[in-house]
Protein backbone atom coordinates (compact mmCIF):
# COMPACT_ATOMS: atom_id res chain seq x y z
CA UNK A 1 0.00 0.00 0.00
CA UNK A 2 2.91 2.39 0.97
CA UNK A 3 5.27 1.25 -1.60
CA UNK A 4 5.66 4.81 -3.14
CA UNK A 5 7.69 5.79 -0.08
CA UNK A 6 11.66 4.99 -0.51
CA UNK A 7 13.40 5.75 2.55
CA UNK A 8 17.31 6.54 1.09
CA UNK A 9 19.08 7.53 4.03
CA UNK A 10 19.38 9.99 7.10
CA UNK A 11 21.68 12.85 8.16
CA UNK A 12 22.37 14.65 11.22
CA UNK A 13 22.04 18.37 11.10
CA UNK A 14 22.38 19.60 14.57
CA UNK A 15 22.76 18.21 17.79
CA UNK A 16 21.93 19.82 21.29
CA UNK A 17 21.78 19.82 24.64
CA UNK A 18 17.81 18.57 23.98
CA UNK A 19 17.78 17.37 20.36
CA UNK A 20 18.88 16.35 17.73
CA UNK A 21 17.73 17.78 13.84
CA UNK A 22 17.85 14.97 11.49
CA UNK A 23 17.53 15.35 7.58
CA UNK A 24 15.26 12.10 6.48
CA UNK A 25 16.23 11.36 2.75
CA UNK A 26 12.98 9.88 1.05
CA UNK A 27 12.14 9.31 -2.56
CA UNK A 28 7.88 9.55 -2.76
CA UNK A 29 6.15 8.50 -6.05
CA UNK A 30 9.54 8.35 -7.77
CA UNK A 31 10.73 11.59 -7.00
CA UNK A 32 13.94 12.58 -4.19
CA UNK A 33 12.88 14.54 -1.62
CA UNK A 34 13.21 15.26 2.70
CA UNK A 35 11.43 15.63 5.65
CA UNK A 36 13.09 17.63 8.62
CA UNK A 37 12.77 15.97 11.72
CA UNK A 38 13.45 17.14 15.72
CA UNK A 39 14.57 13.42 17.29
CA UNK A 40 13.23 14.36 20.60
CA UNK A 41 12.67 10.46 21.97
CA UNK A 42 9.82 9.67 24.48
CA UNK A 43 8.90 12.36 27.34
CA UNK A 44 6.53 11.69 30.38
CA UNK A 45 4.03 13.98 31.60
CA UNK A 46 2.22 13.61 34.68
CA UNK A 47 -1.41 15.24 36.51
CA UNK A 48 -0.52 15.00 40.29
CA UNK A 49 -3.24 14.75 42.64
CA UNK A 50 -2.29 16.32 46.25
CA UNK A 51 -5.95 14.95 46.80
CA UNK A 52 -8.71 14.35 45.13
CA UNK A 53 -9.95 17.76 44.81
CA UNK A 54 -6.17 19.69 44.71
CA UNK A 55 -4.01 19.33 41.82
CA UNK A 56 -0.23 20.46 41.35
CA UNK A 57 0.68 22.47 38.48
CA UNK A 58 3.51 24.61 37.14
CA UNK A 59 4.03 28.22 35.96
CA UNK A 60 7.05 27.66 33.38
CA UNK A 61 8.81 29.64 31.51
CA UNK A 62 9.03 27.84 27.99
CA UNK A 63 12.08 29.82 25.64
CA UNK A 64 10.32 29.06 22.09
CA UNK A 65 7.26 30.92 22.87
CA UNK A 66 8.83 33.85 24.83
CA UNK A 67 6.80 33.32 28.10
CA UNK A 68 5.33 31.34 30.84
CA UNK A 69 3.01 28.26 30.16
CA UNK A 70 0.83 27.03 33.55
CA UNK A 71 1.54 23.04 33.00
CA UNK A 72 1.47 19.76 34.30
CA UNK A 73 4.94 18.63 34.98
CA UNK A 74 6.36 16.86 32.06
CA UNK A 75 10.10 15.61 31.02
CA UNK A 76 12.33 13.15 29.17
CA UNK A 77 12.96 9.65 29.84
CA UNK A 78 16.25 9.20 30.17
CA UNK A 79 18.01 5.85 28.35
CA UNK A 80 17.26 2.72 30.47
CA UNK A 81 14.90 4.40 32.79
CA UNK A 82 11.48 3.24 33.19
CA UNK A 83 8.14 5.79 32.45
CA UNK A 84 6.87 5.86 36.03
CA UNK A 85 10.72 6.49 36.99
CA UNK A 86 10.74 8.98 34.89
CA UNK A 87 7.47 10.13 36.27
CA UNK A 88 8.49 10.42 39.78
CA UNK A 89 12.06 11.81 39.15
CA UNK A 90 10.25 14.75 37.18
CA UNK A 91 7.85 15.23 39.59
CA UNK A 92 10.44 15.53 41.95
CA UNK A 93 12.87 17.74 40.51
CA UNK A 94 10.10 20.21 39.14
CA UNK A 95 7.30 20.08 42.27
CA UNK A 96 9.55 18.17 45.05
CA UNK A 97 6.41 15.82 45.30
CA UNK A 98 7.17 11.78 44.59
CA UNK A 99 4.36 9.59 44.30
CA UNK A 100 2.72 6.37 45.30
CA UNK A 101 0.43 5.67 43.11
CA UNK A 102 0.28 5.89 39.19
CA UNK A 103 -2.43 5.22 36.73
CA UNK A 104 -0.95 5.18 33.23
CA UNK A 105 -3.62 7.32 30.75
CA UNK A 106 -1.48 6.61 27.71
CA UNK A 107 1.10 7.43 25.03
CA UNK A 108 0.66 10.02 22.61
CA UNK A 109 2.69 11.46 19.51
CA UNK A 110 2.60 15.48 19.98
CA UNK A 111 3.78 16.80 16.85
CA UNK A 112 4.70 14.46 14.23
CA UNK A 113 4.68 16.82 11.39
CA UNK A 114 8.34 17.85 12.75
CA UNK A 115 8.69 15.35 15.36
CA UNK A 116 9.05 12.23 16.96
CA UNK A 117 8.79 12.58 20.52
CA UNK A 118 6.50 10.48 22.10
CA UNK A 119 4.57 11.24 25.42
CA UNK A 120 3.22 8.67 28.14
CA UNK A 121 0.44 10.88 30.67
CA UNK A 122 0.08 9.43 34.10
CA UNK A 123 -2.05 10.93 36.77
CA UNK A 124 -0.06 10.56 40.09
CA UNK A 125 -1.52 10.31 44.11
CA UNK A 126 -0.41 9.49 47.10
CA UNK A 127 2.20 12.47 46.75
CA UNK A 128 4.86 13.46 49.33
CA UNK A 129 6.58 16.50 49.65
CA UNK A 130 10.52 15.84 49.72
CA UNK A 131 11.87 19.13 48.13
CA UNK A 132 12.47 20.39 44.48
CA UNK A 133 15.68 19.36 42.52
CA UNK A 134 15.55 21.98 39.50
CA UNK A 135 17.63 21.93 36.65
CA UNK A 136 20.21 25.02 36.10
CA UNK A 137 17.84 25.43 32.98
CA UNK A 138 14.53 25.63 34.75
CA UNK A 139 12.56 28.23 35.38
CA UNK A 140 9.43 26.85 37.62
CA UNK A 141 7.13 28.20 39.94
CA UNK A 142 4.65 25.66 41.59
CA UNK A 143 1.48 26.19 41.88
CA UNK A 144 -1.66 24.50 43.81
CA UNK A 145 -5.15 24.91 42.66
CA UNK A 146 -8.69 23.02 43.14
CA UNK A 147 -9.06 20.85 40.08
CA UNK A 148 -12.23 21.82 39.18
CA UNK A 149 -10.58 25.40 38.62
CA UNK A 150 -8.17 23.75 35.99
CA UNK A 151 -11.07 22.03 34.33
CA UNK A 152 -12.92 26.19 33.80
CA UNK A 153 -9.61 27.53 32.63
CA UNK A 154 -9.29 24.65 30.12
CA UNK A 155 -12.77 24.94 28.60
CA UNK A 156 -12.42 28.60 28.66
CA UNK A 157 -9.24 28.79 26.61
CA UNK A 158 -6.90 29.76 29.36
CA UNK A 159 -4.62 26.48 29.36
CA UNK A 160 -2.50 26.49 26.23
CA UNK A 161 -0.65 23.83 26.73
CA UNK A 162 -1.24 20.43 24.75
CA UNK A 163 -0.23 17.92 26.91
CA UNK A 164 -2.11 19.38 29.62
CA UNK A 165 -5.23 19.63 27.91
CA UNK A 166 -4.92 16.36 26.37
CA UNK A 167 -4.23 14.74 30.29
CA UNK A 168 -7.47 16.49 31.71
CA UNK A 169 -9.30 15.34 28.47
CA UNK A 170 -8.15 11.08 28.95
CA UNK A 171 -8.85 11.72 32.47
CA UNK A 172 -12.44 12.93 32.55
CA UNK A 173 -13.44 10.16 29.29
CA UNK A 174 -12.01 7.46 31.92
CA UNK A 175 -14.47 9.11 34.20
CA UNK A 176 -17.40 8.21 31.58
CA UNK A 177 -16.33 6.22 29.02
CA UNK A 178 -14.66 2.31 28.80
CA UNK A 179 -11.81 1.47 26.29
CA UNK A 180 -13.52 -0.84 24.01
CA UNK A 181 -10.96 -1.80 21.84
Amino acid sequence: MHNFIETLGEELVWEGRKIRLKKLKLKIRGSETFHEIVDFGESVSILPFKDDKTVILEKQFRGPIRGWLLEIPAGRIRRGEEIKEAANRELREETGYVAGQFDYLGSFILTPGYSNEKIHLLVARELKYVGRELEEHEAIEVVEMPYRELLNMILCGKISDAKTVLAVLIYEMRKILVCEG
